[in-house]
Formats: C-alpha cells, structure tokens, sequence
C-alpha cells in the first residue's frame, strides 16, 4: 500500500513505523522522498506533544486545568475581550481545560477569512506568510466565537485553542516552546530529530504536498509553534507515542480518565488533548476489494491524534499496536487514516501466524527494516 501511495501524483514520499506491544516486534517502511529516519512536519498531531508537557506541568503543580488561561499569561491584556458573546466577556471564563478539549467556544485563526481566503486555504495554494501571537489573538477576536465556554454537546476543533497554550508554557517555563519542547519532549526521550520548527531556513523537513503541487511555506511552519509546529521521523514519533501511553513523560492514567469523549468531525471523537477515532465498517469497504474476506471486518478504536497534512500518532488499545508516520498531503487525511488501520490489522495477522508457528518476519514490504524492543 506504501508504494501505491507514493506512486501517485499526490505524494512525494509514505513513512510508517508500527510496533506490537505483545510481541515487541514491529517494523519501519519508507517510499518516495521518504523513510523512518527522513523528518517530516507532524503539522496538527503536534497538540499530543503540547498534551504531554501541559500534564508534566499539572503533576509538578505547576498549572491547574481548572483555572483561567488568562491568570497565567505575562500580559493578559493581550487576550482582553477574545471572547465576547450577546455583550457578554467570556475570555477569563475560558480554563486550560477548555482549551485542551476544545472547548472554549473560541473561533481558529487558522480558518479565519479575509477577502474571501482564509489561511489554510492560503497555505494549500503554496501562499506563504508568517505571523504572531498577536496576529492569532486579533484574528480570533475578528472571527468571533462560536458559543460560550464549556457549552454544547461537541467540541469544537480550533488550532487558537493550542496556540493559547503554547503561549501559558512559555510564561509559566519563562522560555520559548521550542526550548521547553527540547527539554521535557526531546532530551527525555533522547530524540534528535524531533524538534519545533522555528528557522525558515532549515531545509530539513520533506515539503508538504497539496494536490500534485509540492508546497513550500516555511514562515508559516515556523509561526504554528504549539498548535502544529513539530517536526520528527516515523521511528522517533514511534519513541514519543509509547513514552506518552506508557507513562515515561507523565502518569498516563490520570489523563484518560479525565478524557470526557466528544464529537468532533465524523468519525472523530476529542476528549483531552488527543482524539479518539472509530470508523465505521462502511468507510472502509471500498479499500478492502483486494480482499473481499476482509470487506466486513471492523476496524480497531484507536487513541492519539491526526493533522490535515496527514501525519498520525495513533494507538489501538484492544489490538496492542502502535503506528506512526505520513502520507504527507493536506488535502486528503481520510488516506493517513486508512493506511494506519491496515497496518494495524497487519500486525494483528503477523501476530495470529507467528503464534501458529507460520509467520515470515513481520513485514508489509519487501524493503521494510525490522525493529524490535
């Protein structure tokens, strides 16, 4: 299926490493411009990143997610009146909370229009322009909220609500997030290809693709910063994925049982900090007529996070697999997602062989490298 993909005109290159709890076995495969140790922008799935230090922070006692944002900027002032609704000054209503689950009723920056184009449509026509904190609190404030804090059944998905945490860690660790992020995400984890992209000058990452258009937009990528900044591999994302729900960074646990599961976008699920994604059978038939013995199967619930330039970080409790990587195209997440559930269902099989006793190395292709621990 890799090579399928980064066949097609969309793509300039596939990466994906998944890892079998169980077995401890696992492997990375690599097509086109890109292979397990190519760094690649994980754009959106960033936020699970900025998850892990906001909960360091709450087990040092250093934030409380029931308290306002606000309380913990240098300059509140920046932030007055970001949220007014029927004459009403929601902004010191909104918690860490609610901006971790998406739900302080805040408009995105991101998709905020001005003459008729709004900055993700800018960035897929390859238009590329920066902008700050400030830039993100007026067009937040311009685009107006979408109901009070903490209200309605869904969350409601908007990158200003990780842009405004990225700013709380910066006042409250008195550094940049990029110093913070090397600090409690990269040397913890002794990453050395994961970092915040911050220089419009590094060239390491693989430009993102729009369409058959291969895009270069480097001041926007370094103005995302905590909402989807991060930069990595398939092997180190693999690192984080497990230190995050095994608990090496932070006790695990707590955070998910504070996860209050709600709908987001179809078939997606947002509760704290991560997603939780569980596609119905139908999604997935027309990709299954290769193999018509699996066209009913379900697909597994997975937890952790997607980007719209199809990064994920995704983690199938029931099954016991891990899978990162990228299809790195914006403007179709729906294949990240797929190609992550068949290589689960793939380890799932290599498993089922390897306990009958008739199982080759766990491998979707040929070149694939194997891993294991």
């Amino acid at each position: 299926m890799a090579d399928t993909i980064a066949n097609s005109s969309w793509h300039n290159g596939v990466t994906m490493t998944v890892h079998d709890h169980h077995t401890g076995k696992g492997c990375s495969i690599g097509a086109g411009q890109l292979d397990s140790t190519k760094p690649y922008f994980v754009a959106g799935a960033t936020k699970i990143y900025v998850t892990a230090i906001v909960m360091q922070l709450v087990e040092e006692g250093k934030i409380n997610l029931d308290r306002s944002f606000v309380a913990y900027l240098d300059n509140p002032r920046i932030c007055a009146e970001l949220h007014v609704m029927d004459g009403v000054d929601y902004t010191a209503q909104i918690t860490l909370r609610h901006l971790l689950s998406h739900r302080s009723g805040l408009g995105d920056f991101f998709l905020f229009k001005n003459n008729a184009r709004s900055v993700q449509h800018s960035i897929a026509e390859g238009i590329d322009t920066g902008w700050t904190f400030s830039d993100v609190v007026q067009r937040t404030r311009s685009h107006g909220p979408i109901c009070p804090p903490g209200t309605g059944r869904k969350a409601n998905f908007t990158d200003t609500n990780f842009h405004l945490m990225g700013k709380v860690i910066e006042c409250v660790e008195d550094k940049t997030f990029a110093e913070v992020f090397d600090e409690r995400i990269a040397q913890r984890l002794g990453l050395t290809s994961t970092y915040v992209y911050c220089d419009p000058a590094d060239r390491r990452p693989l430009n993102l693709m729009s369409k058959a258009n291969e895009i270069s937009i480097p001041l926007s990528m370094t103005s995302f910063q905590a909402d989807g900044g991060v930069v990595t591999t398939s092997r180190e994302a693999m690192v984080f994925l497990r230190a995050f729900f095994e608990g090496y960074l932070f006790e695990t646990p707590k955070l998910l049982e504070q996860c209050v599961w709600r709908g987001m976008f179809y078939p997606s699920e947002f509760g704290l900090g991560m997603m939780r994604l569980n596609v119905p059978t139908w999604m997935t038939m027309p990709h299954r007529w290769r193999q018509p013995w699996k066209v009913f199967k379900k697909t597994d619930t997975v937890l952790g996070h997607m980007s719209i330039g199809g990064s994920f970080l995704f983690w199938a409790p029931k099954a016991g697999v891990y899978v990162t990587g990228t299809v790195n195209q914006m403007i179709d997440p729906a294949r990240a997602v797929l190609f992550a559930l068949m290589s689960i269902e793939a380890a799932q099989e290599y498993r089922a062989k390897s306990t009958a006793g008739c199982a080759a190395p766990l491998s979707l292709r040929k070149s694939d490298t194997m891993i294991e621990g």
